[in-house]
């Protein structure tokens, strides 16, 4: 284990993009279900619009405060009509949209990423107490059942159950409240600077940003002062 990770009672996941991923891909799978309801249109032409409105939308970071089940699920429907807006369809989007939105708690749609288990497996028996903190919904206790992940972790905090998403210090503070843990006593790992790293730092705890792109060697000054690892494996150390 590195030996950064050694002074940390608690260790701290996000979600998606860090421990798992869409399976084949949201492009694959919108194109998939759309095609159902009389849409045809390109994996790679929905996963490039799925990409600008995320962006435009910043996630669910503007949830921070007031999030919900009935918020987040509005969230994703509107999302969802912008990234088909520049198609012909498809019909019955409400339909359409219930069966996506139903698909992407499926636990076949997702995958975890080659060395998840392998870590959380290691940190685990080294006595890490560890737990997830994930801008999600409900579905994420499905998906971490069905993938076999449940037993890895003390407690799942999701935004839409607590009330309030990354960045915000709330779901932070109740995650080292739950472990009964000084902030300094627990680290963050995410993939996203905002609503992980700062999202952390904000706190008390520490953080590590996965970097699985690499984007940090494009501009290594502004990562100076970050911890980044390019896989789970990083935790671990040499």
């Amino acid at each position: 284990m590195s030996a950064m990770m050694e002074t940390f009672e608690a260790v701290c996941f996000d979600a998606g993009g860090t421990l798992l991923a869409p399976y084949p891909s949201v492009g694959e799978i919108y194109s998939r279900v759309a095609a159902v309801y009389g849409c045809q249109v390109s994996p790679e032409a929905v996963e490039t619009q799925f990409h600008q409105a995320w962006v435009r939308a910043d996630g669910l970071s503007n949830l921070v405060s007031h999030s919900s089940e009935k918020i987040e699920k509005e969230f994703w429907k509107s999302l969802v009509a912008e990234v088909f807006a520049p198609f012909e369809g498809p019909r019955d989007f409400e339909g359409f949209f219930e069966e996506l939105y139903e698909r992407f708690a499926r636990p076949e749609c997702w995958r975890l990423f080659p060395e998840t288990r392998e870590v959380l497996k290691t940190l685990k028996s080294r006595g890490k107490r560890l737990c997830v903190i994930s801008n999600w919904d409900s579905r994420l206790l499905t998906l971490c059942e069905g993938l076999g992940l449940m037993e890895y972790f003390d407690f799942i905090l999701i935004s839409a159950v607590f009330g309030a998403s990354k960045p915000s210090r709330r779901i932070f503070d109740e995650a080292v409240r739950r472990f009964g843990v000084d902030p300094a006593g627990a680290v963050h790992v995410g993939d996203s600077l905002e609503d992980d790293v700062r999202g952390a730092r904000g706190a008390g705890l520490e953080a590590v940003f996965l970097d699985r792109k690499k984007r940090s060697h494009q501009n290594p000054e502004a990562f100076r002062e970050t911890r980044v690892i390019h896989d789970l494996r990083g935790l671990l150390g040499p």
